[in-house]
């Protein structure tokens, strides 16, 4: 239902409560088939009239625009003129979208290719400034015939990407200017590694048909050029949203000569990249009348029934939307503390967090530790645990049910609390949840719970090898990728130098996480984390970050290479050579194969004549007199070599010795 129409339905609800019989009104509403047999009976239900009148306009309130019309034509049936001119004003345009083809207001059509390209749906209460978002229209509006760059900045919490979502949800729009969809990225403040991964998942995403996939991008580079071939030759008239871009460096990424609406905190973040370019400025916050709208719709009150209280917080909080849905939702729980609250807000007894962007985020400071104080004490603790989440990350319900001891129910209904508190947000993919903090929401946490972060991070890791113990995360499960992108992060977080290195150190580890991201991040993480790394021997990790740059050509490939079979091609003294020896006599227990070249370091090399292959090897055999080995391999190619052999060696061309495990 447009908010118009709900508001008109809040206000003159109590007029509506006091006067209307149900009864013959429901009858109108059944014949419009906008009414269930079912809700007319749960009506009936009610004791008194009043009750029933209550029941009726609340699930109006949860239906559509065709709800709110059939209600008034209703009421002018039966006689309720005075109160149908009450809600007259209310009448929601129809003519934009077919009326058993809608929900809010919004086509099917439009819904659907929203929702497929990933923006994010209208928050609960949501209140619209028209004049924002038909701002943003009229920017994409430019971008209908040529390629540029639609920027929305403002400061966090402002409603850039609420308003963002709002000004697509427009059939005209995507019809004219984007036929070919609108795809969402959450890009936030990534390093080399984890822009990398957003553009591998962004152009998997629109690469359905693995057109254009032969195996992940290695580099950024080879990332943007697969998107530029995606967008030119697959999505020519699409736009590509970019939510919550923090510097210039990131956009040169998504620089493709494509339709780009970029949400940021940094007004100066597209001055180098090429393309025309048009801004929409966001206001920091609602003015008086929105911002009572807001917790009018949170406290379900008429704005004139709402205490005095209600615009000194307005103004305290200088009209913040999300800070006003914080107040709002405890409010709604606490109807009683108006002026709680507000003594709360006036005697900023918070510490402020401020950003190195210089943004100043005082209010939503103090809406937090409002927020958080009021909490369940049984709760407190299990919110502190969320300070130590990454940003811009969704994490699965699985890594909280191993982080706390829980069943999936158990973490979901916790959750939940936080959720309704707009503490916590939760996306559902499926039939899983993923949760995540706004990253101001998660600074303050950091800020509140500073010196506790290093007891907090030791203890996800411990929580996570109790669970696993020996194992590995399988990719079917649920909560793997978390752990190979972030478990790192926390052990390093968590001080934990003996458990890291033997982690990182690990070929097992190194085989899981290459087989399903590519070497790029384990790299990454071998410089960030060198320091640590290095406190008892630099060269082993020296030695791995050379084995798997040397590789990663091959570690990107499917099927993927064994890498005992590479280890053991590395020169004897790389700790990578020590493991991979150990591990090849014990898989050759269990029936394994494996060659392993002796001879490595001779000094001749102009005697070696052997052209060995350069790909895997997938069979070999001798010849029946034993001088010959026949082998054939990945690289399409067939050799034959003469050899001798001895028990334990076997010689090809006199030079090149293959040890067989």
């Amino acid at each position: 239902m447009d908010v118009k129409s709900r508001n008109h339905l809040l206000l003159n609800r109590l007029a509506l409560e006091r006067d209307i019989k149900t009864s013959y009104v429901m009858d109108h509403m059944i014949t419009d088939q906008v009414l269930t047999l079912q809700e007319e009976e749960k009506v009936k239900a009610q004791a008194t009239q009043r009750d029933r009148a209550a029941m009726l306009i609340n699930i109006i309130l949860k239906k559509d625009n065709n709800s709110y019309i059939s209600f008034y034509n209703a009421l002018l049936h039966e006689g309720y003129k005075d109160l149908a001119a009450l809600l007259h004003d209310g009448i929601p345009s129809i003519t934009s979208y077919d009326r058993k083809d809608s929900t809010d207001g919004v086509a099917f059509c439009v819904r659907t290719i929203l929702c497929e390209g990933g923006v994010p749906q209208r928050p609960v209460v949501f209140v619209t400034r028209p004049e924002l978002v038909n701002e943003i229209r009229q920017k994409l509006y430019n971008l209908r015939n040529d390629p540029g760059w639609v920027t929305v900045y403002g400061m966090a919490g402002s409603g850039k990407s609420v308003l963002t979502a709002e000004a697509l949800r427009d059939q005209s729009l995507l019809e004219e200017c984007f036929p070919g969809g609108v795809h969402w990225i959450s890009v936030g403040k990534q390093d080399n590694a984890g822009l990398l991964m957003k553009l591998h998942n962004l152009c998997s995403r629109l690469d359905l048909d693995f057109t254009y996939a032969q195996r992940p991008p290695l580099n950024i580079g080879e990332a943007k050029d697969r998107l530029r071939l995606l967008m030119l030759h697959k999505y020519p008239r699409s736009l590509l949203v970019l939510d919550d871009i923090w510097d210039s460096q990131t956009l040169k990424a998504f620089d493709n000569h494509c339709k780009v609406l970029i949400t940021s905190r940094d007004r100066s973040v597209t001055d180098h990249v090429t393309g025309r370019k048009y801004e929409v400025h966001m206001e920091s916050g609602l003015n008086d009348e929105k911002g009572l709208e807001i917790l009018s719709l949170f406290v379900d009150m008429k704005i004139k029934d709402m205490p005095a209280q209600a615009d000194k917080i307005v103004r305290e909080c200088k009209g913040s939307p999300l800070v006003l849905s914080l107040i709002g939702a405890l409010l709604r729980d606490f109807p009683n503390r108006w002026e709680y609250y507000l003594r709360q807000l006036q005697n900023k007894q918070f510490r402020r967090i401020k950003k190195s962007s210089s943004y100043d985020y005082e209010a939503l400071d103090e809406a937090m530790s409002i927020s958080v104080e009021m909490l369940n004490e049984n709760f407190k603790d299990f919110y502190k645990d969320l300070s130590i989440l990454p940003k811009d990350v969704k994490v699965p319900t699985k890594v909280f049910c191993i982080l706390w001891d829980m069943e999936p129910e158990e973490v979901e209904d916790m959750q939940q609390e936080f959720v309704n508190k707009s503490l916590l947000f939760c996306d559902r993919n499926g039939k899983s949840f993923h949760y995540y903090l706004h990253d101001l929401q998660l600074d303050f946490l950091i800020e509140k719970n500073r010196e506790q972060l290093q007891e907090l991070h030791e203890k996800i890791v411990k929580q996570y090898k109790k669970h696993y113990r020996l194992c590995i995360p399988t990719p079917g499960e649920e909560d793997c990728m978390y752990w190979y992108n972030f478990l790192v992060f926390h052990m390093a977080s968590a001080k934990m130098q003996e458990e890291l290195r033997d982690l990182m150190f690990s070929l097992d580890w190194i085989k899981a996480k290459t087989e399903l991201v590519g070497p790029a991040h384990l790299i990454h993480e071998y410089v960030e984390y060198s320091n640590i790394l290095d406190q008892k021997n630099s060269l082993a990790r020296e030695n791995f970050q050379k084995f798997l740059s040397l590789n990663g050509h091959l570690l990107g490939r499917q099927p993927f290479p064994d890498i005992v079979q590479l280890g053991l091609c590395q020169p004897e003294t790389s700790e990578v050579y020590q493991q991979a020896k150990l591990k090849a006599h014990q898989e050759v227990d269990k029936g394994a194969f494996y060659v392993e070249w002796i001879n490595k370091g001779m000094k001749n090399l102009s005697r070696l004549v052997v052209r060995p292959h350069t790909d895997a090897v997938y069979h070999a055999c001798f010849s029946q007199d034993g001088q010959k080995i026949a082998s054939c391999g990945a690289d399409r190619t067939l050799q034959v070599k003469y050899a001798y052999s001895s028990k334990t060696e076997m010689h090809v061309s006199g030079h090149t010795v293959l040890r067989f495990f």
